[in-house]
């Protein structure tokens, strides 16, 4: 099972609640714009009025699991409703078949080149910058141009605060390496050391003593399902016996 920092214990919904609150995440995750009950009531198989589905928005926005930006009527999920959804929908793993191939489709001489194509091509696959850390203090980042094209980090303030991030991500990241960790780790919101609008999921490795850990950056909308998938697959890929030898 993933960490995640500081998971917050929640009050109970419902299951329709549940569904309403996954719906709204997954497209917001796709689309990045707010989701209202008509389109709600169009895509999904609730079976339940636009008057009903308002009713639960509602009841969730009081709950704190998803807020309205004041230049729409649809909603958005909270720092709250990601950790609700990291907690509660990430069971299954999707299929990797093509994935797994790729990641396994690296031919460079050296441990630490291989390691490099494997984080261009996770950035590739993901859409997201991924920063590697190779033993202490080097830090390889690739897929820059992945997080600054998204909706979230345009404009001039954001792009510095991207900056400053990946100026300290050396830093940040080799930290992170003091502490051996079994599975991936999310970090987002307000545990985020570069900001609550970036997410960090982060899987060390371990392979004939020589430590380092993937991390892939994205906004806090990131796909957790399929980039726990991935890191995973990395891991378990890694972790084969003779596999760089």
């Amino acid at each position: 099972q993933s960490r995640m920092r500081s998971a917050n214990t929640t009050m109970p919904i419902s299951q329709r609640q549940k569904y309403i609150l996954q719906l709204v995440i997954d497209h917001y995750i796709e689309t990045a714009e707010p989701v209202s009950s008509s389109m709600l009531a169009q895509v999904s198989d609730l079976g339940v009025s636009s008057a009903t589905i308002r009713n639960e928005l509602a009841a969730l926005e009081e709950d704190g699991y998803i807020t309205s930006p004041h230049t729409s009527a649809g909603r958005i999920p909270t720092e709250k409703g990601y950790r609700f959804y990291i907690q509660s929908f990430m069971g299954k793993a999707p299929s990797l078949e093509n994935e797994r191939r790729q990641l396994k489709r690296t031919r460079e001489d050296s441990f630490e080149l291989r390691m490099r194509s494997i984080a261009r091509k996770l950035s590739e696959l993901t859409g997201e910058a991924v920063v590697l850390t190779v033993g202490p203090k080097r830090a390889y980042k690739t897929g820059m141009t992945h997080l600054l094209s998204k909706p979230e980090f345009t404009g001039r303030e954001m792009m510095l605060q991207v900056g400053r991030m990946m100026d300290e991500a050396d830093e940040a990241f080799t930290q992170a390496l003091q502490e051996y960790k079994e599975d991936v780790e999310i970090v987002f919101g307000s545990d985020s050391p570069f900001g609550d609008h970036v997410s960090t999921m982060t899987v060390a490795y371990e392979v004939d003593g020589r430590r380092g850990a993937f991390s892939i950056v994205g906004p806090t909308r990131m796909n957790y399902q399929y980039n726990l998938a991935l890191l995973r697959e990395v891991r378990r890929i890694l972790s084969q016996k003779n596999r760089y030898e």
